[in-house]
């Protein structure tokens, strides 16, 4: 009965988080779209959120197992008060970022919560697969985890700035009259973008559930059940539609006042990172992501038209949420949820 209590606290906390990550991440997503006013704000959530659910639903698991593969703690139900704290963790950063209107990243949150209950739980790092690295593609654990939060940002740069060269040099000789085409154009980028983070994102949390689930006995769950996907679509769509004014803000003008044509460019190279991530079984964060392709177009039109201080604090943000969420979910663990353990241990 114990076990059964604690397996529905890591569910719901499963599904806070992703609700967090809605408006924390979603808020990024539907920003550029706001922000060039090719959208309405209505529009942009309306259109963001029913793609984030599909992307839930028709994702793929590649994700999910990375998550899965970070720790190797056995099969058995003291996994599931980890499991807890290091979400209860993330929740809680999300919230202190959302508070501060800092677009931090909530991957980093969840996988600093994770690492850091881990630690709290075990007394060592033993538990942690820190895996290998020997290329991108080919690495494993933790390795793989953290070279994909961290180079997908400099894509995202790369990306930004390739994607609004190419663009303008196609466009050289063209009119005012195709910005109406441009700005109708990002309904079908924004939607592809809103398809990657749902796909790549709500796998985090399934990633979880998965550990849950064989930690609970309820069965070696290689495959994401239907009924999994449908509530963390639904969470992930919640929190979409309570996406964060002041993020939106931040990333849509607050780094480079963006035009029609560079909402577009950022949308595109970000949509194909995300989504090629999701396929291969990267975690991706997509405030980071986004937030560095924004920029990356910013740097193509005018070095001096980006905002570099708004820059410097989101890279603050991305650089402590890691050690912070860790540092949480080690106190979470060690305090509030250590009488989970003593349930666990009298059943």
């Amino acid at each position: 009965m114990a076990i059964v209590a604690i397996f529905i606290l890591v569910l719901i906390l499963c599904l806070c988080f992703t609700y967090t990550n809605g408006f924390q991440d979603g808020s990024s997503v539907a920003a550029s779209a706001i922000g060039s006013r090719a959208l309405t704000p209505v529009q942009t959530a309306l259109l963001v959120l029913t793609f984030e659910f599909a992307g839930a639903l028709f994702g793929g698991s590649a994700v999910a197992n990375t998550i899965q593969s970070i720790t190797s703690w056995p099969d058995r139900a003291d996994l599931l008060p980890v499991l807890a704290s290091g979400l209860a963790a993330a929740i809680l950063w999300n919230y202190i970022t959302k508070l501060l209107r800092v677009p931090s990243s909530s991957t980093h949150a969840l996988v600093g919560g994770i690492l850091g209950a881990v630690y709290a739980a075990s007394g060592g790092t033993h538990y942690i697969v820190w895996g290998r690295f020997d290329s991108l593609l080919h690495s494993t654990g933790v390795w793989k985890v953290v070279l994909s939060l961290f180079i997908s940002p400099l894509l995202g740069f790369a990306g930004g700035w390739l994607v609004l060269n190419v663009a303008t040099l196609v466009l050289l000789r063209a009119t005012n009259r195709v910005n109406q085409a441009i700005k109708s154009l990002q309904w079908l980028t924004t939607a592809a973008l809103a398809f990657g983070h749902g796909a790549n994102d709500t796998q985090k949390a399934m990633g979880v559930m998965l550990l849950a689930l064989t930690a609970a006995g309820f069965g070696q769950e290689n495959q994401i059940p239907l009924w999994t996907r449908l509530l963390i679509g639904a969470a992930m769509a919640c929190g979409i539609a309570s996406m964060v004014p002041g993020i939106v803000r931040r990333v849509g003008s607050g780094i480079i006042k963006l035009t029609a044509i560079d909402a577009l460019s950022a949308q595109t190279a970000s949509a194909v990172i995300l989504v090629a991530g999701s396929l291969g079984g990267g975690p991706v964060s997509a405030t980071q992501l986004i937030s560095s392709t924004v920029m990356g177009v910013g740097f193509a039109k005018r070095r001096k038209g980006v905002r570099w201080l708004v820059a410097k604090d989101m890279l603050m943000a991305w650089f402590l949420t890691i050690p912070c969420a860790g540092a949480l979910a080690w106190l979470i663990h060690l305090g509030l949820l250590h009488w989970l353990e003593d349930l666990l241990a009298a059943r």
